[in-house]
Order: structure tokens, then C-alpha cells, then sequence
């Protein structure tokens, strides 16, 4: 008794300050404490005892209450805790006059798989309550293949498991899978351009991974919405549904999960059995993010496209599921886009942990009963694809996610939903924890991806002691699974990650700008990438393309930052610029830049909403892999990171017989834009506060700066850092400038201090920093109040990295030089003056 008290305790004195501080219930209980509940309830005489945490309750109420209530379901060290605990009772090695076995054995149902799944195959080996847990289990998709192969070895001898597979290659666990009709609640409208940072503050985002306090500052930032938590309060005293309705552009910028998390907090009802965790709600808006759209749906959220002008806060809203409509007041109707079937069918199923688990399951059953003859249903197998019999034109995208898909077929059109082979996952460490808790949630084992790459270049910059906890858990559950964790200092995400991929891959990563310069690869939400480092493999609906061709060359001075910009102007020009939106930028005509260069193209779609984009590969994208294979043969973990192990053979596999795919010229595009780089004749910048908001150099001639910041994924690569340190050579910065230059990795560091590059940034007056994200997201670094900073970073959303009153403008590393030198923006002649 003396434990369970001094465990309860502490536990009570964490929520007495949590609710205090935040007015927010208790976090779910850690391992230690669930092992402390289940030795607990073996006690006698707990009825006769009582303890108070917010109100008095008897020992054996509060212990059940905790155990029944308060442990994370999933493969966390807690859930393990509390299903091993739970099968004990079952099998009687532990009593409790207050838990039966019946009742443990329902509480393990109820933890719908993952460590319970685990247990719950050990009993039946055991041969405890064999028809129950059969019962159980036909209803449980959270089954890893290990679980699945010891049910195979059981069926031998037993035909009532072989029920159970031919269940799940039937599907019957899908039967309550089913989207409601019509959804009805109450408008809370807010207006264009609420973007991820908004829902989700990057100077917040060391508490994403605890849903309900870091929903508490969503709108951070948004001094028009800063009442949003006020009028959400005022209109659930009213009605319990509330609608999320905003304007154009809804959920641009970073693809962080923690948005999505706060859309759940705000809208979505309790789910019992698992603390913390909502679930359902409506989001309706005029335009929205595609990442941030796929990460609504993934969490069983309904996005509802349409013009939302004539909706007014607090009308009673109804969407119309088979007639796709919206409905204002019982009285208005509005033609609504919802997603397409198979979407619907994802958040019918309550996301994507869900989804997934049991398309995989019912693969792995079907598959056991054609192999033993079982005859079962197969009206829910999915229909097997038939090749094209005549040539299909496609474009570069196509091409590649083609040669990944499974199912046999080596074409792909927008609009085809398909299978697709993903060799390799990016995670960082912002979105990482996130990552790594829906990893456990859907009950992961080793990656089967072939290749994880995890860094910490977000937070490896002045760690707060929770950081570094954090990064060492980081690390130990990514290589212990077979991934490769980098360390601090040693690089940016993109930069170290990029060295890992093919031309003939695709690759899915948790940050907006996983935008390869080789192979195609599309960014997603915590819960998308965990899967895709589960399973190796994800369903995808390809995109429509956009073809971009560059024409001529730029003249010297204009770079790479500068094409990006181009990318606004002429489409602006002619199909406007929202053409990019939800579709694959496929730009041609840049064979003149480097590696390093074309990653600044690729990047940059993320700021046009795009969903992905390509440069065709060359002899230029070989020599860079011939390179990169180098790079990974010197890392000290190439001979045990199964990661490292793996993409060195792949990649001396493909040099031996290299594919360098081009797009084809009768393709289907959405829209082809042509950029006459000769026209070109000056550098164009980003003003505030969007990316897209671009002007040439000599509308802004003049302004006066406070900040200079050189770095990021798109800035601080080798030749813009040199670039940097010979224009500032010899030169003094303003002592009211503050002048900051970040190197992306640990090597690119090393060769700039090499070559003199980092004496003459310093000699000037620069700052060197710890290679990594530096300003670029806001969480570390940030800019003052009132403060006008140009950086090369990648976007300049109001409150991103400073005060709302801040204003900054992107440029390249040239223009960022030459301005810190000259404490204002340049002329176009005094540019061009002093480019080096």
C-alpha cells in the first residue's frame, strides 16, 4: 500500500499543477505508474480506502478508473504495461477482488490491438478463453505480422482461427466502418490565410506531442483571431458541433501533424478508454494546403471545399454527404467538393491507423486462404489491375511512381489511386516525436522502410534539457529500428537526406519541404510518414502536373533563389499562380544548375501549395549520386545501419545501370509555363508576408534592415555560404545589423572553415552558428519586435519568426550579403557592383 500511495501521490501532485497552470486534466500514465495501478488492485481492502485528486473516490474506483481510462492505447512502453498486467489477471497469476478475469479480458479488448494483440495470441496459445478472444480478435486490425505468422502456426491444428483469418480476408471487421450522411454544428469562421503556424506555433512546438495544451495556442500570432478560444467556448454553450470555417488558402506552410491535432482538440468529442485523444469534426473552406487537407482526412477530419463568403459565424451548417451539399440556416445551399471515395473510406474508418492496418491485414489473409484452399468471399478483395495495351503518355512524376507501384501495372494517370513502393522516409525532429507516437499508436515493429533518416537540426541549436531528453529518445527508437538518427550539428533533414535518393524513388517526409531534386517525393503529416516507415509502401492518388520549362539561361548575377521567384511571376502572368495548387511542378530546361541548385527549385514548390515537384535526372544528378555513395560509405554507421547498409547497395545497383527518366512531350499537364530566363535582369525578392508576394530588387532599393540571416536547407549550402564570405571580404558589417550565417551541415561547416570562407564571414562580422534550421522556423532563433530582417530561408508568414509587428523579405544569399554590408537593401546597380 505504502507504494501504490507514494505513486499516487506524485501523480496527484503533477495534475494539481497541470490543471492549476493550464486548467487541463492529467497526462496519461507512464509505465512505471501503470505497473503501480495493476500491483495496486491486487490489494485487499482498497473499497475501505480513500484518496482525493480533484474529488474523493475509494482506492478501487480511482484504480480501475486510471487503468480502465488513462493508459495510451498502441505499442507504447505504458500500453505494454497495462496489457501484460491485464493478461495476468486473465490467466490468474494475479487476483483482485475488484478485477475479474471477464473484466480484464474485456479491458484488453478494448485496447483494440497493437500490445494488446500481443497478449491477447499468447493466451489463445496458452488456451485461455478461446472463444472469446477469437471474437476479439476478428474485430482487431492492429495486428503486426508477427502476431499474424504465430495465428498461421495455431490454424494448423485449429479451425476456428483459420475463421478468424478468413474473417479478415472477408473484411468483416469493416462492416461499422460507415461515413453519417449529413453532419450538422455551428460556424466559427475565420478568415483567408490561416496557415499551419497559426493552428500550430513554431515558438510552441515543444509541446506538440501534448495535444491539449499546445491546442491552447492555436491563432498565437493572428491578431484578428485572437478571440478565437473565447467565441469556440461561446458557441459550444450552444451547440457541441462546431463547424471550422475559413477563407482561401487554409493550412498553408509547414506540414505539421500539431495543426491537425488542434483542428481535433477544438472540434472533435473525447474517445473513451484513451486519454487526450478526440476524434471527428468538420473543416470547411475556400481553398486548402493538399498536405494539410490529406492530414484532416488521415485523422478521420471531413474537408469540405467551397466558397465559404456568404457563411457568417454561428449559422447552423449541414453538409449533404451524397448530394454534396452545404446547407446554411436550413435555407441556402452551396455546391460542396468533398473527397473522393477512397478518402471517404478512410475517415469512415476513423483514419488512416485504422485503414491501413486492416487493408494490410486483409493482404496477408486473403493470401493465406488461396494458399490453403479456403474458399471465402472475395467480393471485398480489391479487383486486380490490368497493364495498358497501348502506350500511355506520362509525364516525369508519373513515370517514377509508376515504376514503384505493387500491383503489377507500370503506368499511372491523375486521378489513379495505387499502391506505391516507398524506399525511404525523412523524419525531423519538430514532427518527429509526433511521428514517432502515431508509430507506436498503430502498433509499428522495425522500419520497413528501406531507409529512415532522422535528424535533429530543429532543435539542436541551444537544447533545453527536455530537448536533449527528447533526442536521446529520438535516436534510441529510430536506430533500434533500423533507421539512421543524425546528431546534432551534423545536418538539416533535406540537406543529409537528400544524399540517400534516386532518381527512381519515391520518398515521403515529415516537414513541407521534403522536396527532392531526384525521384519525386511528397511531404505529409506524422501519422502518414509513420505509416509509410511501417509498411514500406503507401496508397497515393496521383496528381495532376504542371510542366514548367525554362528557357535560355539566366544572365550572371540572377541565381537559383531568383528562378524561384519566376515560378510566381509568369505564372501570375499567364494561368495564374493558383495553378500549382494540389498538383507536381515538373520543371525542364535547368540543366545549367547544380545539385545543391535544383534543391532550391524542388523546394520551393512546397510555397506554391504544390504537392510535389521534379527536375528531370542527367549526367549532373549521376555524378551527385556517385558523390552522395561516397558520402555514405565514410559515415561511421555504414557497416550496421541496416538504412545506410541498404541505400549504399541500391545505389552502387543503380549506378551499374543508370535510368535517367524525362517526361514525355504528349503527356497530359494541367498547364504549361514557359520562363524566358533572359528576361530575367534583375534579383527578385520575397516581401512580407508571403512567399509569393515577390518584387523585383528595385522596388525595394532602400529599405533598411536589422537582420540578415544566411542559412536554412535553400541557404546554407556550400556555394552560397562562399558566395557570402567573397562579397563580405574586406567589408564591415553596421554594428545595428545583426548579421547570422548558418552552414546546413556538419561537413559543408567543415569545408567552409577550410577554405577561409568562415574567417572572412567572421572577420566581417558575421555570427556563425550550429549547422542546422537556425531562423528558419522560429522555434530557437527568432527576430525582435519591429525588426526588418532579410533572410534565405523559406517563408516569411506573419509571426513565423518574430512578432507580428515584424516584417521579413527573402532573397538570396547575394542579395542577403550585400545588403548586410550595406544595412539596407541594394540598388540594382550597386548589386551588380559587388556579385561575386
Amino acid at each position: 500500500m505504502e507504494k501504490l500511495l507514494a505513486v499516487l501521490e506524485a501523480y496527484k501532485e503533477k495534475a494539481i499543477e497541470r490543471k492549476k497552470t493550464y486548467s487541463l486534466d492529467p497526462r496519461p500514465l507512464s509505465k512505471e505508474e501503470v505497473e503501480a495501478v495493476i500491483e495496486g488492485l491486487t490489494l485487499d481492502n482498497l473499497a475501505e480506502e480513500n484518496f482525493v485528486i480533484f474529488e474523493e473516490e475509494s482506492l478501487d474506483k480511482l484504480l480501475l478508473r486510471l487503468i480502465s481510462q488513462e493508459v495510451r492505447r498502441g505499442t507504447f512502453p505504458s500500453s505494454y504495461a497495462k496489457a501484460e498486467g491485464l493478461a495476468k489477471f486473465v490467466r490468474g497469476q494475479l487476483s483482485s477482488d475488484y478485477l475479474s478475469k471477464n473484466d480484464a479480458l474485456e479491458l484488453l479488448d478494448k485496447m483494440q490491438g497493437g500490445a494488446a494483440a500481443v497478449e491477447l495470441v499468447t493466451l489463445l496459445e496458452e488456451g485461455y478463453y478461446t472463444e472469446e478472444i477469437l471474437d476479439i480478435l476478428k474485430d482487431t486490425v492492429l495486428v503486426n505480422p508477427s502476431e499474424f505468422n504465430r495465428l498461421v502456426a495455431l490454424a494448423e491444428d485449429n479451425s476456428t482461427v483459420k475463421d478468424v483469418i478468413k474473417s479478415w480476408a472477408e473484411r468483416k471487421f469493416a462492416q461499422g466502418w460507415k461515413l453519417a450522411d449529413k453532419y450538422q454544428g455551428l460556424s466559427i469562421k475565420v478568415g483567408n490565410n490561416i496557415t499551419t503556424g497559426h493552428l500550430s506555433p513554431s515558438k510552441n512546438a515543444d509541446s506538440r506531442t501534448d495535444h491539449p495544451l499546445h491546442a491552447q495556442f492555436i491563432m498565437d500570432g493572428r491578431e484578428d483571431e485572437a478571440d478565437f478560444m473565447d467565441r469556440l467556448k461561446a458557441l459550444k454553450e450552444k451547440n457541441e458541433n462546431i463547424f471550422f470555417v475559413a477563407g482561401s488558402a487554409l493550412g498553408e506552410g509547414s506540414s505539421r501533424k500539431s495543426a491537425t491535432y488542434t483542428m481535433l482538440q477544438v472540434l472533435g468529442k473525447p474517445v473513451d478508454g484513451e486519454p487526450e485523444k478526440k476524434a471527428g469534426g468538420v473543416v470547411v473552406a475556400k481553398s486548402m494546403a493538399p498536405i494539410f487537407k490529406i492530414s484532416l482526412m488521415a485523422s478521420a477530419i471531413l474537408p469540405v471545399i467551397c466558397d465559404t463568403d456568404s457563411i457568417n459565424e454561428g449559422d447552423n451548417l449541414e453538409v449533404d454527404i451524397e448530394n454534396k451539399k452545404l446547407i446554411i440556416n436550413g435555407e441556402d445551399e452551396i455546391d460542396v467538393k468533398l473527397p473522393i471515395p477512397f478518402q471517404l473510406d478512410k475517415i469512415a474508418a476513423g483514419g488512416m491507423t485504422y485503414f491501413d492496418a486492416g487493408n494490410e491485414l486483409q493482404k496477408w489473409a486473403v493470401q493465406y486462404c488461396l494458399d490453403h484452399d479456403i474458399d471465402f468471399d472475395q467480393s471485398k478483395v480489391p479487383a486486380p489491375v490490368e497493364k495498358e495495351e497501348e502506350r500511355v503518355p506520362q509525364t516525369l512524376a508519373q513515370k517514377i511512381v509508376a515504376m514503384n507501384r505493387l500491383d503489377g501495372k507500370d503506368t499511372i494517370l491523375a486521378g489513379e489511386t495505387a499502391e506505391v513502393k516507398i524506399r525511404g522516409v525523412f523524419s525531423q525532429d519538430t514532427t518527429g516525436p509526433m511521428t514517432l507516437e502515431e508509430y507506436q499508436l498503430m502498433a509499428g515493429g522495425d522500419f520497413g522502410a528501406e531507409f529512415v533518416v532522422q535528424s535533429l537540426c530543429h532543435t539542436g541549436e541551444c537544447p533545453s534539457s527536455e530537448d536533449r531528453n527528447r533526442h536521446k529518445f529520438i535516436d534510441e527508437f529510430v536506430t533500434k529500428r533500423g533507421g539512421v538518427c543524425l546528431e546534432t550539428g551534423e545536418g538539416i533533414i533535406h540537406t543529409i537526406g537528400n544524399r540517400f535518393v534516386l532518381p527512381t524513388d519515391v520518398i515521403v517526409g515529415g516537414d513541407s519541404h521534403t522536396r527532392t531534386p531526384t525521384g519525386v517525393s511528397f511531404p505529409a503529416a506524422s501519422d502518414i510518414i509513420a505509416g509509410a516507415m511501417k509498411y514500406g509502401k503507401q496508397t497515393m492518388t496521383m496528381d495532376e502536373s504542371v510542366r514548367v520549362i525554362f528557357k535560355g539561361q539566366p544572365k550572371e548575377g540572377i541565381t537559383a533563389r531568383d528562378l524561384v521567384s519566376t515560378l510566381v511571376v509568369y505564372a501570375d502572368k499567364t494561368v495564374g499562380k493558383d495553378i500549382y495548387t494540389g498538383r507536381i511542378i515538373e520543371m525542364e530546361g535547368v540543366e545549367f544548375l547544380d545539385a545543391d541548385e535544383r534543391y532550391i527549385l524542388t523546394n520551393a514548390v512546397a510555397e506554391r501549395s504544390a504537392s510535389a515537384g521534379t527536375v528531370p535526372a542527367d549526367e549532373v544528378t549521376t555524378e551527385a549520386i556517385k558523390s552522395n555513395l561516397e558520402y555514405l560509405k565514410s559515415r561511421p554507421d555504414a557497416q550496421k545501419s541496416p538504412s545506410v547498409k541498404d541505400t549504399i547497395k541500391a545505389m552502387g545497383e543503380y549506378l551499374a545501370n543508370p535510368v535517367l527518366l524525362k517526361g514525355d512531350d504528349d503527356a497530359d499537364y494541367a498547364a504549361t509555363i514557359e520562363i524566358p530566363l533572359g528576361e530575367v535582369t534583375e534579383p527578385l525578392v520575397a516581401k512580407p508576408h508571403h512567399p509569393d508576394n515577390v518584387a523585383p530588387l528595385s522596388e525595394i532599393a532602400g529599405v533598411e534592415l536589422d537582420e540578415v540571416f544566411i542559412g536554412s536547407c535553400v541557404g546554407g549550402d556550400l556555394e552560397s555560404i562562399r558566395a557570402a564570405a567573397r562579397i563580405v571580404e574586406g567589408h564591415k558589417i553596421p554594428h545595428e545589423v545583426n548579421f547570422v550565417v548558418c552552414p546546413a551541415s556538419g561537413d559543408i561547416y567543415n569545408e567552409l572553415a577550410s577554405d577561409g570562407s568562415l574567417a572572412k564571414l567572421t572577420a566581417a562580422g558575421a555570427t556563425i552558428t550550429m549547422p542546422g534550421c537556425g531562423l528558419c522556423m522560429g522555434n530557437k532563433r527568432r527576430i525582435g519586435a519591429g525588426s526588418t530582417a532579410l533572410t534565405t530561408t523559406t517563408r516569411n508568414y506573419q509571426s513565423r519568426i518574430g512578432p507580428a509587428d515584424s516584417q521579413t523579405y527573402l532573397g538570396s544569399a547575394h542579395v542577403a550579403a550585400i545588403a548586410a554590408i550595406l544595412g539596407k537593401f541594394p540598388t540594382v546597380e550597386e548589386y551588380f557592383d559587388m556579385f561575386k
